[in-house]
């Protein structure tokens, strides 16, 4: 039987202070931990490298904790089979391997999907409510990991690798849609099988399945989009270096 953990929770408010400022508060820590770290030994991202695994994988169990225990949900709609999801475990395979193109698959399942979720969390309370706190951990989780790399490991992703990842997604979208298919409802996800309910854009595309061809293509888009955090830290970066004679470190 699941709690009751409407208590003292108060519903999300995107535009609340409460929210504004765990979001800028996790960004400011996802994007200083990395230079913390920078400033350790060699040792020390070693141990780094085994501490995120462990969050990862601390994150699936907790994530199957709140919101099976706690809020009822059921099991299948909490396997990590999401984007966000693919990115952490892409990030694990890389920290271990150094493969660039895991890489790249961590960094555009990541950067669009997790942000946005960061930004708009689909939590019915906002903070501290646990299923808020939950969320916003995890998805910081996925973004630190892509930090990390870019600043530790100096990885950053290229156009080509927009059609690469976009590729491999394609080839896992059978997969996806076949596992939605056996596990069936509630299971939904990339949302294959029927679109989200509410106002959203998604709204506007034909009826499931139809709605998949316009996904694919808006997908694709939005992994384009996604190169433009890379694009105007290295304007930045240009102009630093014009600003100090070319001195300093690529952030």
């Amino acid at each position: 039987m699941a709690l009751s953990l409407e208590g003292p929770w108060i519903p999300l408010e995107i535009f609340s202070f409460s929210h504004g400022f765990c979001v800028a508060t996790s960004l400011f820590f996802i994007l200083y931990i990395p230079r913390l770290i920078d400033a350790a030994n060699g040792r020390a991202i070693r141990y780094v490298v085994f501490i995120y695994t462990a969050l990862v994988v601390h994150l699936q169990f907790l994530e199957l904790h709140i919101f099976t225990m706690m809020y009822g949900r059921e099991w299948k709609t909490i396997l990590p089979l999401q984007l966000c999801d693919f990115s952490a475990a892409a990030m694990v395979i890389y920290f271990f391997t150094r493969k660039r193109f895991v890489f790249s698959c961590a960094y555009f399942w990541g950067i669009p999907f997790a942000g946005m979720a960061m930004l708009t969390p689909n939590s019915l309370y906002g903070f501290p409510s646990p299923d808020y706190l939950v969320h916003q951990y995890g998805h910081a989780i996925v973004l630190l990991g892509i930090s990390m790399a870019m600043y530790l490991f100096g990885e950053k992703p290229t156009q080509k690798d927009i059609f690469k990842v976009s590729l491999f997604t394609l080839i896992l979208l059978p997969v996806v849609y076949l596992i939605n298919y056996f596990l069936g409802e509630p299971a939904n996800y990339w949302f294959l099988l029927s679109k989200p309910t509410g106002d959203n854009l998604m709204a506007l595309m034909p009826a499931a399945p139809y709605h998949i061809v316009v996904l694919i293509p808006l997908t694709i888009l939005v992994f384009a989009a996604s190169l433009l955090p890379v694009h105007l830290r290295n304007k930045l970066w240009s102009h630093t270096r014009v600003v100090h004679g070319g001195e300093g470190k690529n952030p």
